[in-house]
């Protein structure tokens, strides 16, 4: 319900294991929480308890039935009925509070790992890449502006703000692209909306995330890890009914709870989980099977001290220990293909600061952000040469800065494409001149779907040649090459 907090009521509720009738809509601000179900063959936003009790109505679970606690010489277990109450607490509270409970176990396509960043709360576009030969640019823009003094040159045109110089390596390395204008046509200026648009990749009736299809659409559905989500819940762009995904805050919390953590205590809590929930059949079982898989394969990970290689630097942030755990299990073989990661806090309606000032909010991201990017490439060495790193935003910002020294949701964006075997050190897509008859109501316009980008990575790199199961509704136009 709108200004309500989710997530206590989320994360025990069976509802969101069913994401063909329940579909979570994350907004950057948690106050703005959705959830969708289906109903009567409409779509309507639906409390955590509206959304259990549609599925249980539709889905009852009839295979748990015991209601007495079990007992041992050393105490008591469980009580089926008692402990899962009406099967809507799952697995999810025996976990590390961060991690919710779903999984996915199946073969690779022996295609690039794919590490999708998403950008959310609206990514400036403008506060990053300068056009200094640009009047329009350089008066709309004022002290935010990024300058010759401020920037680094990427070709005669772009000038890179200096708190992405990190990149500066990648870029020399033919290893970074970026993509101009790129956004959805479909854009609303709507957090709320365009996130869930730009995941979706798709209309709004197609209840899936555009990674979610590429996965489902690509190989077996055996195996190990296919996709994970560093953070506390798993992105809509992987969201499917064809396979679980797998979401963690980090790879050490993503154990047992309390007492249960190891030893005896742990192996004993497994062997009572894969018997209740077996009862129980269905979704339940499966996920359960899967869940415990989870937690074995990734005993042997978070039993090793996790050294970077290569003398890697990450960020002491969070964003930096999320791309270090990406490293972690992209080395540990476990046949990942595809890792989120959300990036917030580009929201800034005010207070932006200028490139120069290293303290200011924008300036600060971008340094934390091109820094854990850099240390992630060093990291995976040779690693890296078959990994595609991709950033999505779910728009962008308006030209002219606002009274407040900051800027406003806008529409044009710009995509960040790296890897080993990106065609990098390139700008695609195109980009107006910023005068008035060329904006979009004062935003730079949408010249290049991001979904053209998308597509060559899925097809070049992933190596799946489905793109009218992974974008439905869109035809790939003239190439843009960046793969």
């Amino acid at each position: 319900m709108p200004g309500q907090n989710l997530d206590a009521s989320l994360r025990r509720g069976e509802a969101l294991l069913h994401e063909d009738l329940i579909t979570p809509l994350h907004h950057h601000n948690e106050a703005q929480n959705r959830l969708l179900a289906t109903v009567d063959g409409s779509t309507r936003v639906v409390t955590p308890e509206q959304a259990n009790e549609l599925v249980a109505t539709l889905r009852p679970n009839t295979g748990i039935d015991d209601p007495a606690a079990e007992h041992t010489p050393t105490g008591p277990r469980f009580a089926r009925r008692g402990f899962f109450r009406g099967s809507l607490i799952g697995l999810g509270g025996l976990l590390a509070a961060s991690a919710a409970p779903r999984y996915s176990f199946a073969a690779g396509t022996g295609g690039d790992l794919l590490v999708c960043i998403f950008l959310r709360g609206g990514f400036d576009g403008l506060a990053a890449l300068g056009v200094p030969d640009d009047s329009n640019y350089n008066n709309l823009r004022g002290a935010t502006r990024v300058t010759s003094s401020t920037g680094f040159a990427l070709n005669s045109t772009y000038l890179l703000n200096n708190n992405f110089a990190p990149l500066k390596s990648i870029w020399d390395d033919n290893q970074l692209a970026i993509v101009l204008g790129s956004g959805h046509p479909d854009l609303q200026r709507s957090h709320f909306e365009d996130q869930d648009l730009c995941e979706r990749a798709a209309k709004a009736n197609v209840r899936s995330g555009w990674i979610g299809r590429h996965i489902a659409s690509s190989s077996s559905e055996s195996g190990t890890f296919r996709a994970i989500t560093i953070g506390d819940r798993v992105v809509l762009s992987l969201t499917t009914t064809a396979y679980q995904s797998l979401a963690m805050s980090s790879v050490d919390s993503f154990a047992l709870n309390g007492s249960w953590k190891e030893g005896d205590n742990a192996k004993r809590l497994v062997s009572d989980l894969g018997a209740i929930y077996g009862d129980a059949g269905g979704v339940l079982a499966t996920q359960a099977k899967a869940t415990l898989g989870a937690l074995d394969e990734l005993a042997t990970v978070r039993g090793t001290t996790y050294a970077p290689a290569n003398g890697a630097a990450y960020p002491d942030s969070t964003w930096g220990s999320g791309l270090k755990d990406i490293a972690r299990l992209a080395k540990a073989d476990l046949g990942m293909e595809v890792a989120c990661i959300d990036y917030g806090g580009w929201d800034m309606h005010q207070n932006l600061g200028t490139p120069g000032n290293t303290n200011g909010q924008f300036s600060r991201l971008a340094s934390d952000f091109a820094k854990g990017l850099k240390a992630f490439r060093t990291d995976l060495g040779p690693i890296w040469n078959s990994v595609t790193v991709v950033t999505m935003s779910e728009f962008g910002r308006r030209v002219q800065v606002n009274g407040d020294g900051g800027t406003d949701h806008g529409h044009g964006n710009l995509m960040f494409l790296m890897g080993g075997s990106i065609n990098g050190g390139h700008i695609y897509g195109s980009m107006p001149t910023l005068s008035a008859d060329n904006l979009t109501t004062g935003d730079v316009p949408i010249t290049t779907d991001y979904r053209q980008a998308l597509s060559e990575i899925v097809s070049k790199r992933l190596g799946n040649d489905k793109l009218d199961q992974v974008f439905p509704g869109f035809t790939p136009g003239k190439a843009l090459g960046v793969a």
